[in-house]
């Protein structure tokens, strides 16, 4: 019985996983901000393109190394949680694997053509594996030992907090645009 994960639940889960990434990272971006006293209200705050390349550069490194310590863990992402896929190594869960597996799928991840074909080459591949699969020794299967429930959880928390920071913050990351949703209460502060 093949109980490896399809590629559209891992292509699901990885997108889950950057959105809640970047939903917390936003989440510790409006503490700093709430602490420092930077008003929303300010329209001559805006983040330079300088700022932006090494939030992204930020973004990379806490990706990576949530992507180590929770496969590490619990064998398992938010996003592939909420898909109900869970990371079998072959070799044992080590450290090492982890730090492999992570490393080549941030590069895939983030320079977008090697994804492309590790995740082609992975649809053709009969155990569904790409590269930083095969390089780990590693599968991704369509089981888990955790409640799924807990990883729909830890995805909407990471949603909401990237909705209230685009809400509130858009003006300074650059975004300009009328949403709208101010006129509702929970978006007062």
């Amino acid at each position: 019985m093949n109980n490896n994960a399809s590629m559209t639940d891992r292509a699901c889960a990885i997108f889950l996983d950057l959105i809640t990434f970047i939903g917390y990272v936003c989440g510790v971006c409006m503490l700093i901000f709430s602490v420092n006293e930077i008003s929303t209200e300010v329209n001559s705050v805006k983040i330079s393109q300088n700022q932006l390349i090494k939030l992204a550069i930020v973004l990379v490194v806490v990706y990576f190394a949530l992507d180590v310590l929770l496969t590490r863990l619990f064998a398992t992402t938010p996003g592939k949680l909420f898909m109900n896929c869970d990371v079998d190594f072959h070799m044992g869960n080590s450290m090492v694997h982890n730090i492999i597996r992570s490393f080549f799928k941030v590069i895939c991840l983030f320079t977008v053509i090697p994804g492309i074909i590790s995740y082609v080459y992975a649809s053709g591949n009969p155990e569904n594996q790409t590269y930083h699969d095969r390089l780990a020794k590693s599968n991704v299967t369509s089981t888990t030992r955790m409640p799924r429930f807990l990883g729909v959880l830890i995805v909407l928390g990471g949603v909401a907090l990237l909705v209230l920071f685009i809400v509130n913050y858009r003006e300074a990351i650059g975004l300009n645009f009328q949403i709208g949703l101010k006129s509702f209460k929970i978006f007062e502060f």
